[in-house]
């Protein structure tokens, strides 16, 4: 289809004289495909359908022709100094009349500022109609997942990066979008009939109050509801108030791909009626995502979406061939068997997992061929090197890479203590949990080697031969129990409440360690009594000193073991989670 190109108050030749703009009747034009370069279009039509290759200003300096088959911009050059651009005028046709009036506006101040250059005028009245839903998306769906592979996966804010920031809210998905990750998006429909983002049908888990959102209007959730992610992301995190679906679209649609869901089955109707009325374009960036069982998937079918369709451990290969013609892109959990995630893979359609929040996730799911990572922890899944070398546990806000044995779980999420304790944290699960710390992971070792310290105490001291501890020399991020059989091997210091320190060194596949050198006497710790912890690991040996008194060290013991960069905190044997340690302090060193 061709376009037509004139018929505005800005299509004239022109040319600049000191500070007036004067008319150039009967100038001669060529058309291009580009401001500078580029390649001359000589593919044209006169008013009338007759063909021509360039342009001719009419008497009174007015331009109109028809441009090269489904060109919407092209750019004039009347040998005046420079090219000017021109929009199809036709668009203003397929476009609702509100946005017509938002180009029009954007027009006439490109035509007052001209002397200040007219392509900048339409490049910023171009971004205003985008950000009103012109079929002119900045950021695709395809730009982002056509160049996934397993080597180079496209990673996605689960939640807006719940592990990280108080999950669906304004602020999560800033700050995702800012850092260009694609927005994974749950909404659920309120009393009101408005769409709100937010993973639960009901409000008992990530807000301040009870209930089903459903039975909350508008007005009581936008003014009385606001998150409780303190629990989970620490005491210095301001809670949220909910977020309207509205705000986030006219917010984020075109600038990052969104996965959307409807979690409940009352907000699906809402959520494709907002669709169709107020954002036609949508389909070009934006994921119709939902579980295999929806009934949802020819709706998003033929309206053009991309759908994204995840399984559960039941699934059958029945089902998926079922409804294989209207899914995209498949999605598997990061708890399903390798076995599993292969076979879905092997099915030929790119494959999604969630909810990833451990950089050892994502070695095994790319290994098995995963293109697209759903991350809580999108920033620390995604890079590779150490964000920080000392602690600042005082500002009681979760670090990224912050990897408890289970995510979203408060009850295992590393918890910051309140005052007179401000800068200490613990663990509070109990028997044999930990967390990681793979915000300063992996170690960056000097020549030497390196050096952990940090302070350690018991609020409440446990009984003489239960200890807690730190575990580091890991190769990889994966969870680390005391007692339990671990993926990847290390060493484990243990501070025991009688007083004995030592350092055991643990293998992969085996639940049992073994102790390097011998334990030492030490002092035995008192409540709420501080200690102080140095760990040296060089290229040749590992060396545990307890730093509050003297002479109290393991020794360099010889062992080359285990040499990796991940560490974290340990509960270790530890069974009542009001006797579990304390750590503050922690500051890494290279040696």
């Amino acid at each position: 289809m061709r376009h037509f190109f004139g018929g505005t108050t800005s299509d004239y030749a022109m040319e600049q004289v000191g500070n007036q703009l004067l008319l150039r009747p009967g100038a001669t034009g060529t058309v291009w495909d580009a401001v500078t370069g580029g390649t001359q279009l000589t593919d044209l039509t006169d008013t009338s359908g007759l063909p021509i290759t360039s342009v001719v200003a009419a008497a009174d300096g007015f331009v109109a022709f028809y441009g090269p088959e489904d060109a919407t911009t092209v750019y004039l050059d009347f040998g005046l100094g420079r090219r000017y651009a021109m929009v199809a005028s036709d668009i203003a046709e397929i476009v609702s009349a509100r946005v017509a009036g938002v180009q029009a506006a954007a027009a006439d101040d490109a035509t007052a500022k001209a002397a200040d250059a007219q392509a900048t005028a339409i490049a910023t009245a171009g971004q205003n109609a985008a950000a009103l839903y012109l079929p002119n998306a900045i950021t695709t769906v395809d730009s982002i997942i056509n160049p996934a592979t397993p080597v180079a996966p496209a990673y996605f804010a689960h939640r807006g990066g719940g592990m990280v920031r108080p999950e669906h809210t304004l602020v999560a998905y800033r700050a995702a979008a800012a850092m260009r990750y694609p927005l994974e998006i749950s909404v659920n429909v309120d009393a009101s009939g408005e769409l709100w983002c937010l993973h639960d049908p009901t409000v008992d888990r990530t807000t301040n109050r009870t209930g089903n959102l459903n039975g909350y209007t508008t007005e009581e959730i936008g003014q009385q509801i606001q998150t409780n992610s303190r629990s989970l992301l620490g005491a210095g995190w301001a809670e949220q108030r909910l977020v309207p679906l509205r705000q986030v679209l006219d917010e984020f649609l075109g600038r990052v791909p969104i996965l959307l869901e409807p979690k409940a089955n009352d907000a699906v109707v809402p959520c494709q009626q907002l669709l169709d009325a107020s954002y036609p374009h949508a389909p070009r960036s934006v994921i119709w995502k939902c579980h295999i069982g929806t009934l949802s998937l020819p709706w998003a079918k033929s309206r053009g979406y991309r759908t994204w369709v995840y399984l559960d451990s039941g699934t059958s290969d029945s089902t998926m061939d079922a409804k294989d013609s209207m899914v995209d892109y498949w999605g598997v959990n990061t708890t399903f068997t390798d076995t599993r995630i292969s076979q879905v893979v092997a099915r030929g359609k790119p494959v999604f997992a969630w909810a990833v929040y451990r950089r050892s996730q994502v070695a095994r799911l790319t290994g098995l061929g995963v293109v697209g990572i759903m991350a809580s922890d999108p920033r620390y899944v995604s890079t590779s090197a150490p964000m920080r070398t000392a602690s600042r546990w005082d500002l009681q806000i979760k670090e990224p890479g912050c990897t408890p044995t289970i995510d979203y779980d408060p009850d295992y999420a590393l918890q910051f203590a309140p005052t007179p304790d401000v800068g200490w944290v613990s663990i509070p699960a109990v028997p044999f949990q930990s967390v990681g710390l793979g915000t300063y992971c992996p170690v960056a070792a000097g020549a030497g080697g390196y050096r952990l310290s940090f302070d350690m105490k018991f609020k409440v001291l446990p009984s003489s031969t239960l200890h807690g501890g730190i575990y580091f020399g890991k190769q990889s991020d994966d969870a680390y129990r005391f007692s339990q059989s671990n993926a990847t091997g290390g060493y484990h210091l243990v501070m025991r409440a009688n007083g004995q320190m030592q350092l055991n060194k643990h293998t992969a596949g085996v639940t049992s360690g073994t102790t390097l050198g011998s334990a030492i006497a030490t002092t035995a710790p008192t409540a709420d009594g501080v200690m102080s912890f140095q760990v040296d690991v060089t290229p040749t040996t590992v060396e545990v000193r307890r730093t509050d008194g003297a002479g109290w060290t393991t020794g360099a013991l010889a062992d080359t073991t285990y040499r990796g960069g991940y560490f974290g905190l340990s509960n270790g044997s530890i069974t009542d989670v009001a006797t579990r340690p304390y750590w503050r302090n922690l500051v890494v060193t290279q040696l």
